[in-house]
């Protein structure tokens, strides 16, 4: 075989070999490298090289969530995708698709809701690693409050009578057996704990309905996905022919991103990323003009379409910026609309896929402090995820972020404004996700924006998990309501299964349609469409 059967292909912050008898090899898995192999029009290769040194430049090489969504969700049952990484690599691996694929499990659920209730003053430190155990072992393990929960739900129960019949169950069952959690000196434990429970035991139904696998089988089910192997102490891994097995390739890193391909003993080629890092185009500037209270959209598409920036948006109000979703690159796609960090004071970080948490990272390795506007339970998978995902500490990361928490239903002034006003809830998705209402008011003036976040919006779906026992009445009627009293209205067109198909919204009333603007778009616009596709760029002003 001569060298000409070695074809070193350079993509933005990765490069891959093209082989006759190996196939396609990808050094590096940067953020928008699904995007690229469709601008390509060619099958996402199934083979990996991971870097010892995962970052250049502050941007992340270490990016395999879409990856393994498109083997997952547009690939033949059982398609493999290899990875080929240090065994500590393939740990921050599944520790990131477990925050990603399926979520937080019901123990980090309890413990992420149970955050006030563990820092009441009246706690000492002992106190604290009891309660922890506690809601640890106790409480999210229980299978009977577990199954009674389930069956409320199945009867339709009232809101009332399912916290009635789980602080009956907590009190008798559970904090009877166990006085120093009793004589801690909480006030209205049993209705706080039953707060909790039920908070998070309806988040556990609403995540099941995507879920994948069972809580118990992720990492199994994780390792049907992605074969890992791995790198040995010289660097190096070993890969085998495609029809002679006896055939190997050896891909040894003899410097971090710089790579030396063999075939026996003969040098084939050379992968080097560095050459590739800084090779970024930079588009000439769209300067935007700045409304007092509107929107503009810095990006309308998903991870998965190829000609448009994943789904990000500044709402403005008394002329400062609220960004919503920080996409990988972000600080130069804002500057190309003559946008600097002093427009935008904060960030709503609505979920932790990486085509809308990226940035997040991108400013945390530039030690830029950022103020993340989001969930409890939101924030902390994001901790889980960036440590795992940079290998920095929790103290580090917490350093450079300013958490602004938020609940669902109850209305805060934002931090460095007069007059705007935010309001949290959580969509219906496959991990935890947030949507939001922003509202400029002063005096006879009221303005409002809302965000649907990544949400799966179908009223004969929903009305139908309803029947099975997915959703409480009242929660059934807040993930159907919410934001559709706003004056303009931004709404996620992902379509699939975890996204809001176009014909889904089209039963609306005319006056709100008219207020709708489809983001997370995944394909071209709908021919004739009866609602308005946002553009790359386009800035709406509801106050100049």
């Amino acid at each position: 075989m001569s060298n000409n059967d070695f074809r070193v292909r350079h993509g933005k912050l990765y490069s891959y070999l093209e082989t006759k008898d190996y196939g396609e090899i990808v050094f590096g898995c940067p953020p928008g490298i699904v995007k690229e192999f469709l601008r390509l029009k060619k099958p996402l290769p199934s083979k990996y090289i991971i870097s010892s040194e995962t970052f250049c430049d502050n941007l992340n090489n270490f990016d395999f969530e879409f990856i393994v969504y498109s083997y997952l969700f547009t690939r033949s049952p059982g398609s493999v995708v290899y990875a080929y990484c240090l065994p500590e690599q393939e740990k921050r691996f599944r520790s990131i698709l477990n925050e990603t694929l399926f979520g937080p499990r019901f123990d980090q659920l309890i413990e992420s809701q149970s955050n006030k209730l563990l820092n009441e003053k009246c706690l000492n430190t002992k106190d604290k690693k009891n309660l922890r155990i506690f809601l640890r072992q106790n409480f999210a393990k229980n299978k009977t409050i577990s199954l009674l929960f389930d069956n409320l739900l199945q009867e339709h129960s009232s809101q009332p009578i399912i916290s009635k019949e789980l602080q009956k169950f907590i009190e008798e069952k559970l904090l009877s057996k166990k006085k120093n959690i009793l004589n801690t000196g909480i006030k209205n434990l049993p209705q706080k704990l039953t707060k909790i429970y039920q908070q998070c035991a309806q988040f556990q139904k609403e995540l099941d309905l995507f879920s994948l696998t069972k809580e118990k089988d992720r990492n199994s089910f994780i390792s049907k996905t992605v074969k890992f192997y791995h790198l040995e102490k010289s660097n190096s891994v070993l890969i085998n022919g495609l029809e002679n097995k006896r055939k190997k390739l050896k891909i040894q890193e003899f410097e971090p991103r710089t790579f030396k391909v063999f075939e026996g003993k003969v040098e084939r080629c050379t992968v080097n990323l560095n050459h590739i890092a800084s090779k970024n185009k930079k588009n000439k500037p769209k300067p935007i003009q700045i409304p007092f209270f509107g929107v503009t959209f810095i990006g309308v598409g998903s991870g998965f379409s190829s000609n448009k920036e994943n789904s990000s948006v500044i709402i403005w109000s008394e002329g400062k910026g609220i960004l919503i979703d920080v996409v990988a690159n972000n600080n130069s796609i804002l500057l190309n609309y003559g946008i600097n960090k002093k427009d935008v004071n904060h960030v709503f970080l609505t979920h932790v896929h990486s085509d809308h948490d990226a940035g997040v990272l991108e400013n945390l390795l530039e030690k830029r402090k950022t103020s993340v506007i989001t969930s409890r339970v939101i924030y902390e998978s994001f901790l889980r995820k960036s440590q795992a995902l940079t290998s920095l500490s929790k103290k580090f990361i917490e350093k450079y972020v300013k958490f602004i928490e938020v609940e669902p239903y109850k209305k805060i002034k934002i931090p460095g404004f007069k007059n705007t006003f935010f309001e949290f809830d959580y969509s219906l998705h496959s991990i935890p996700s947030g949507r939001c209402t922003i509202t400029y008011k002063r005096g006879e003036t009221t303005k409002s924006i809302s965000h649907s976040g990544d949400t799966k919006y179908d009223i004969s779906k929903i009305n139908a998990w309803y029947k099975k026992g997915a959703f409480t009445q009242t929660r059934k009627n807040g993930v159907l309501g919410f934001i559709w009293d706003s004056d303009l209205i931004i709404h996620d067109a992902g379509g699939g299964n975890l996204h809001t198909n176009y014909e889904s919204l089209l039963h609306l009333s005319n006056k709100i349609k008219k207020k709708i603007f489809l983001v997370h778009q995944n394909g071209k616009p709908h021919p004739k469409s009866q609602l308005r596709y946002a553009i790359d760029g386009e800035t709406i002003a509801l106050i100049k």
